[in-house]
């Protein structure tokens, strides 16, 4: 370092050290006058009513979505916790969760024909085609939702996936094994004809089971490793993708419904509304 460089340097040091000074003496100014002198009435009153006007204008916002959820198709719509959790939650700030049907009593049921039912659900309703949609789904409902998102692009605007099955076809004896269940031709035949990795572009978020022995833990991380550029494979999609995120819960195997409750910070956050369960908690007797 020569002479002219040594000086240039000594003088930025000054200039950085004067700026730092500044900065940690404004600080100690503004918050020594909060203590000393703290707002007038009005002050409060105009902090209050801006506080007010940013949250309704968070509410509005939150407002102009259509909040869906996708059942297990192995359940009812109307037997999900998580559906009813999130009803009731998201009822608390005048928001309605649509909960389809997307069985119907249809013995020889499917994931086409199910993604068939929600399709038609979000296709019906004056005045709501036009919003944009907000899609939650579990277990094999969250496959619907994604295969829905995947068709669907220009109307998603985002999807929370609760224990996705991702390569339905392959799990299927895990279904067999852990609920002993017994599924139809129909419906095995139709899974196989499933991708198993749909492309969903809009923002995701996923809460998937550490142990998860019916739909792997690792089929939602290889989901996420298809979001990256530079992570993928041979022979995935080339596609730009929206951020997608993953909470892993222990303890809870399939069952990640019941982790809704504790998960609803990420919830809110991701959706960027209120803390509704809070909402909830001060309801309760």
């Amino acid at each position: 370092m020569n002479d002219d460089d040594a000086a240039m340097y000594e003088e930025l040091e000054k200039i950085n050290a004067a700026n730092n000074s500044k900065s940690a003496s404004d600080w100690i100014g503004a918050w020594s006058k909060s203590i000393t002198d703290p707002p007038s009435e009005a002050e409060v009153e105009k902090m209050h009513a801006a506080a007010m006007a940013a949250e309704e204008e968070r509410l509005a916002e939150a407002r102009s979505y259509r909040y869906v959820f996708a059942h297990d198709l192995l359940s009812g719509s109307g037997d999900s916790f998580a559906g009813k959790y999130l009803a009731d939650a998201l009822g608390t700030i005048d928001i309605e969760l649509e909960t389809p049907d997307l069985v119907c009593g249809d013995a020889d049921y499917t994931v086409t024909s199910a993604l068939e039912k929600l399709t038609a659900a979000l296709n019906g309703g004056e005045g709501r085609k036009e919003r944009p949609v907000r899609l939650i789904g579990s277990s094999t409902g969250a496959l619907v939702a994604a295969l829905y998102a995947e068709k669907n692009r220009d109307r998603v605007d985002k999807v929370f996936l609760l224990a996705p099955t991702w390569g339905l076809a392959n799990i299927l004896t895990n279904f067999e094994s852990r609920y002993g269940v017994k599924f139809s031709k129909a419906f095995v035949d139709d899974a196989i004809t499933l991708p198993e990795y749909p492309t969903v572009t809009c923002p995701a978020y996923i809460v998937h089971g550490h142990d998860d022995d019916v739909s792997p833990l690792d089929n939602s991380a290889r989901w996420m490793q298809m979001a990256s550029q530079w992570m993928r494979q041979e022979g995935d999609a080339d596609e730009n993708v929206a951020e997608r995120r993953l909470l892993e819960v222990s303890g809870l195997g399939h069952g990640v419904e019941t982790a809704l409750p504790m998960s609803m910070g990420r919830f809110t956050e991701f959706f960027k509304i209120p803390r509704v369960d809070l909402y909830l908690r001060e309801r309760e007797p």
